[in-house]
Order: structure tokens, then sequence, then C-alpha cells
């Protein structure tokens, strides 16, 4: 038989264990500071990356759409130029190229003649004429490398050959300043060809003049009489230059002003 005593500290053991059992119990369930916060922001972030994972994938195939467009538009300006290429070409296409090849070997002496002629007639011609320009301006480097090749001795014939031959070409060059100058003027089309054709006859003159002395060269060596027979041509022809060059810059602003010449 159990004391008393012996009874009631027994039943007071089992209320305090079901009180801590209570206790433990409530702990459990009572919310833990801070982890809805932590569960919302991770919920946030997964939104987040989900959101650019889609701003990424619409931006990838927009890029992929315009790469397309690109490399289709590059396909179709091919096929456009090579069925350009391949058509065929008309009459009058094929005439006008005749006409041209037959300009080309035409000399400068046959434009000379052409001021009064009406501007939808002349326009054709001139057409050559800019030719002819873009040809000379390649015979001023090929004329200078010339003038450079030839090797010579300080204060020698030969140096004063060369420096004298190097003004020429230098004066002769002016025309295509003379002809820059005049470009933008409104004139009849006729009048250019001409006033152009003579600075065109002047400048290749000179160079053929300075083509042909530095091809025999070595023909004047030591020949001091020879040399200033050389000089007296080369200088005339700077003064001649220098002449064609005021009357053709006088004609050119009478064709401007609508003055007769």
């Amino acid at each position: 038989m159990v004391e008393p005593n012996g009874k009631g500290d027994a039943i007071k053991d089992l209320t305090s264990e079901l009180n801590d059992s209570q206790n433990r119990e409530v702990s459990c369930t009572k919310p833990v500071r801070g982890k809805s916060e932590v569960i919302k922001l991770t919920e946030e972030a997964m939104d987040e990356s989900d959101d650019e994972e889609e701003v990424n994938s619409a931006k990838k195939k927009a890029d992929d759409k315009l790469v397309r467009q690109l490399l289709s538009g590059a396909q179709d300006v091919k096929e456009n130029e090579g069925n350009i290429q391949n058509k065929p070409k008309t009459t009058e296409e094929i005439e006008e190229e005749e006409f041209m090849r037959e300009l080309a070997n035409k000399p400068l002496s046959y434009f000379s003649n052409m001021k009064e002629l009406p501007d939808a007639i002349a326009k054709k011609y001139y057409k050559e004429i800019s030719r002819r320009w873009k040809e000379s301006e390649k015979r001023i480097k090929e004329t200078e490398e010339l003038l450079m090749d030839i090797k010579y001795e300080d204060k020698s014939l030969e140096e004063d050959r060369l420096e004298i031959l190097g003004e020429l070409l230098d004066k002769a060059s002016q025309s295509f300043e003379i002809c820059d100058e005049h470009e933008h003027r409104r004139l009849p089309i006729g009048h250019r060809i001409v006033l152009e054709t003579r600075l065109l006859t002047v400048f290749n003159n000179a160079v053929d003049i300075i083509n042909k002395i530095v091809g025999e060269f070595d023909k004047l060596k030591d020949d001091q009489v020879g040399v200033n027979d050389e000089r007296d041509q080369l200088r005339y022809e700077i003064r001649y230059c220098d002449a064609v060059f005021t009357e053709v810059h006088e004609r050119f602003l009478k064709s401007y002003l609508e003055m007769p010449w």
C-alpha cells in the first residue's frame, strides 16, 4: 500500500511532466520569427528569375528574327544584283557603249570645235572628257616616279635638268586647279568641253615632253650647250602654260557671265 505522501509526490511528478509536454507542444506549434519573410523573399527571387528568363528569351527571339531578316535582305539584294547583271542590255545601252568606245580613241583635238553643241548632245561627249581627266591624273604620279628614279650628283648638270623638269610638271598640273575652280559654275556644256580640252592638251603635251627627255636623259651627259638649249625649251613651255591658263580662265568667266569669246 502506497503512502499518502508518496502518492502525492507521484501525482505531482505526473502533473509536472504533463505541463512540460504541453509546453513543448506549444513551443513546436509557435511560428518561428522571420521564416515567413524568408519564404516570401525566396518566392520573389524565383519570380524575378522567371521574369528575367522570359525577358532574355524574348530578346533572343527578337535577335534571331532580326538576323533572319538581315540574312533574307542580303540574299534578296544579291539575287537582285544577279538579276541586274544577267539582264540583257537594251539597244540604247549597247549603242552608247559603242559610242563611248569610239570617243575613247579620238584625239583631244576632236573635241576642240564643240562649243556650240546643244547641252542635250554635248553632255554625251563630256562623259569622255571627264574620263580623260581621271586618266591624266594618273600620269602625274607616274611622271613624278620617273623623275625620282634618276640618279644624280649634287650641283651637277643632271640636277639642274631635273629641277626644271619638275617645274614644268608642277606648272602643267595647274590645269587641274583651274578646272576645279570653275567646276561648279553654270555655263554651256559645249563651252566647258572646249575649255577643258585646252587644259587637258596643255597638261598632256607637257608630260609627253618630260617623258621624252627622261627617256633620252643620258644623251646630254656633260653637254653644257645641249643642256642650255633644253632649259630654254622647257622655260618656253612653262610660259606657254601660263598664257593658256590665263586665256582659259578668262573664257570660263565670260561663259559664266554670258559674254562672247
